[in-house]
């Protein structure tokens, strides 16, 4: 016979060890039927075992799936609907068969999003005639989603590289990022004024830089000219970018406004900066 409670206290300690106690057996059960290592507790970040034990439901619903290695096409999955095909539609009916569209996949867990606007037509072609054709692992778990960007099909290079370009120009004027890492969007060698540099060197005088400065405001950045060879390998920016920085100690600014160059080039489907021009950053 069970000795009763003492407290309200002794019964919340003793469930919170049984929850611990079956988290335990649920990582034991996810190493020996997946391989999986799950010897770090998860509660060492705080997490509440009931939410650990969710999640580790989750995993191993997941693992169990996934070891069936049953694969369907898309369309199979959303049950075949019919559709129409994007030649045979207007313009002013293509929002309404993208949003039909669209409903069939959410309703099936399926989510398309895209990283750049893209026009509603090429969309609707895109679903129809390509994502309705690709396989997918038949899973089917309350709350799970399956996520496709269709930019991981069809890169939008010059939003790519206009991204690196900002990046590149915050990672200068960001006195928030007291983190010293190289720029993750540089080549291993950069050029700049006519010398070569490596990513290592060119970020330790990059950060010198920012730090002769208490504060950074960028009032204006624009690209005019963006040119990507044919074989879409290397690419040339041109642009204007107008900031200002307060000196460091002191609550003088000053401005700089002029022309920005970069050039980079594609490693794989990465865009990385080889050569910059910035007004004011002087390595």
């Amino acid at each position: 016979m069970s000795e009763p409670f003492d407290s309200e206290e002794d019964r919340e300690e003793e469930e919170f060890d049984d929850l611990e106690s079956e988290n335990e057996f649920k990582k034991l059960k996810l190493a020996l039927e997946h391989g999986m290592d799950l010897s770090k507790p998860l509660s060492d970040s705080g997490l509440p075992p009931e939410i650990e034990g969710q999640f580790l439901d989750y995993v191993q619903q997941w693992e169990d799936e996934m070891a069936k290695g049953k694969m369907i096409l898309i369309y199979d999955l959303i049950g075949r609907p019919e559709f129409k095909p994007v030649a045979d539609i207007e313009e002013a009916q293509i929002p309404a068969e993208l949003d039909r569209i669209m409903g069939l996949l959410h309703a099936c867990s399926l989510h398309l999003d895209t990283i750049s606007e893209v026009a509603d037509r090429e969309l609707y072609r895109f679903i129809t005639e390509e994502l309705f054709n690709k396989e997918t692992n038949d899973i089917k778990i309350e709350g799970m989603m399956h996520c496709y960007i269709y930019e991981e099909y069809h890169p939008n290079h010059e939003h790519d590289i206009k991204s690196r370009c900002r990046e590149f120009i915050e990672h200068i004027t960001d006195k928030e990022d007291t983190k010293e890492q190289e720029p993750w969007g540089l080549d291993e060698t950069i050029s700049c004024a006519g010398k070569d540099y490596t990513r290592e060197e060119i970020n330790k005088k990059l950060l010198l830089f920012r730090d002769s400065f208490s504060s950074f405001t960028v009032h204006e950045l624009e690209f005019s000219t963006i040119h990507i060879n044919d074989i879409v390998t290397v690419a040339d920016v041109i642009g204007h970018i107008r900031y200002s920085g307060v000196i460091d100690g002191s609550h003088e600014a000053i401005d700089f406004e002029g022309e920005c160059r970069f050039s980079l080039k594609r490693e794989e489907d990465w865009w990385v900066i080889d050569s910059f021009e910035v007004p004011g950053v002087m390595v």
